[in-house]
């Protein structure tokens, strides 16, 4: 064991830890969760920690020597693996309001990584790590940027879903099935119109995350202490966020209102909103999937899910549908993610909202469990969906909605007399039709095969 000193006074450290005092406080003050920061946030504070030293060393706030010691503690930090990097960043995701543990346990184990690679010049966590800088506008940067990269994956793996489902509906375009509204039998349509919708939700998603991404490229660095810039040299901020574009590959802009991007956290409120959409619409379909290889003897049993393991531990041979199931559990908890996103974005006060350790944990982990979720839902799921075409053309031959066809030339009044002796006879439409000689032969084929358009004109339409 070794001590150390804060503001505070004298704090007992052991002696091979890389953090500091004010991290060594915030173990003892916040043992709630056992959750530590996400490596996206860990990894988006060392970035900003060395983008900030390369701005300071040009605006002649920190010399070059020291800039530079700075930067390479950063790299060799960013260069360890997610597991042995964690042990130097303990601060629980439960912690004191805007994150201020967070960014000190970064400054000080930069400051001891830099001291130990050339203890000559001797890095202070706040002196050096921090010039320029305070929580205010480093968590909210580091959050955002965080959540840039971890929606990266989210973005591809719902592509990817939309790419294997509208190969599905590719393939299945000529099946034809009965739709159905409120529950009850509808008019005929084809398997491939059903999963070209369910791809077109997919890609819109995928396009909706990306507008969240590009809300949260929006940063309030250099706005200091409560929005004021107060010790922030001339051009700070540029010069790091144009150095944070660089590191990253993703372009990073200033926000024009540096006091609102204090107060306010719309952006990652947006882009959790795109979370919530994302949920809900992933919600529907995977309750579609469901319904429709429910069975398989007493149910649609119109689709064919991939068996991936035992149902019942007392029914032999029964099989659910593990996967969707699993989908549906993770697009709830998103929900419950964003509930919490919205609580503490309508939390900040005044100049600062102070919610953001939750706001970043909760967004964090719906990035990451949606991600998983879709990657492993298109593996063991949708890439080994298969039609039941039996059990498809079965019902297609017999909703009596096909009738919808005939009631311009009917009527409605007509067709729907139609329909009930339908039901009561257990005949089709077109049975009746054919045996009552309503409409003649030519003319009822014309009207059935406009039931199933043109696959370029559905499609289009």
């Amino acid at each position: 064991m070794h001590t150390e000193r804060d503001s505070m006074g004298a704090v007992r450290l052991p002696d091979h830890v890389l953090y500091g005092a004010q991290t060594q406080r915030a173990i003892n003050n916040f043992p709630i969760s056992g959750n530590r920061a996400h490596p996206e946030l860990v990894r988006a504070y060392l970035r900003l920690k060395a983008a900030a030293a390369v701005a300071n060393e040009q605006c002649g706030a920190i010399d070059p020597a020291r800039a530079a010691l700075i930067q390479q503690a950063a790299h060799v930090l960013l260069a360890m693996d997610d597991r042995e990097r964690e042990a130097h960043f303990p601060v629980d995701a439960f912690q004191a309001g805007a994150g201020t543990s967070q960014n000190m346990n970064a400054n000080e184990v930069l400051a001891h990584v830099a001291d130990r690679i050339n203890p000559a010049l001797g890095i202070h966590p706040n002196d050096h790590v921090n010039r320029s800088q305070s929580t205010n506008d480093t968590y909210p940067t580091a959050m955002r940027m965080a959540i840039v990269e971890a929606s990266e994956a989210l973005k591809t793996e719902l592509r990817r879903c939309g790419t294997v489902l509208r190969t599905k509906a590719e393939q299945w375009w000529t099946i034809p099935k009965a739709a159905r509204t409120h529950l009850q039998d509808a008019v005929p349509m084809r398997l491939g119109q059903e999963a070209h919708a369910w791809s077109t939700t997919f890609f819109r998603l995928e396009s909706w995350i990306e507008d969240g991404r590009n809300a949260c490229r929006e940063l309030g660095l250099g706005g200091s202490a409560a929005g004021t810039g107060l010790n922030v040299p001339e051009n700070f901020a540029r010069i790091a966020i144009d150095e944070i574009s660089r590191q990253t590959g993703e372009k990073f802009r200033l926000s024009d209102d540096l006091f609102e991007a204090m107060q306010s956290q719309s952006p990652v409120s947006f882009y959790s909103s795109m979370l919530r959409l994302m949920a809900l619409e992933l919600t529907r379909i995977c309750n579609d999937l469901r319904l429709l290889a429910s069975g398989p003897m007493n149910g649609l049993n119109e689709l064919r899910l991939p068996e991936v393991q035992p149902g019942s531990s007392i029914m032999p041979g029964k099989v659910n549908p593990s996967m969707v199931e699993m989908a549906n559990q993770t697009w709830f908890a998103v929900l419950g993610y964003d509930q919490t996103v919205a609580y503490a974005a309508q939390a900040g006060q005044l100049e600062l909202n102070v919610m953001m350790p939750i706001m970043a944990r909760s967004i964090l982990e719906a990035t990451r469990i949606a991600t998983n979720a879709l990657a492993a839902l298109r593996v063991r799921c949708l890439d080994g969906l298969e039609p039941n075409e039996p059990r498809l053309r079965h019902f297609y031959e017999n909703t009596p909605q096909t009738a919808t066809a005939l009631s311009p030339r009917l009527g409605y009044e007509n067709t729907a007399t139609l329909v009930k002796e339908a039901m009561k006879s257990g005949k089709t439409i077109v049975e009746l039709v054919r045996a009552k000689k309503l409409i003649p032969e030519p003319e009822l084929k014309d009207l059935l095969q406009d039931l199933l358009n043109d696959p370029k004109h559905a499609r289009r339409a």
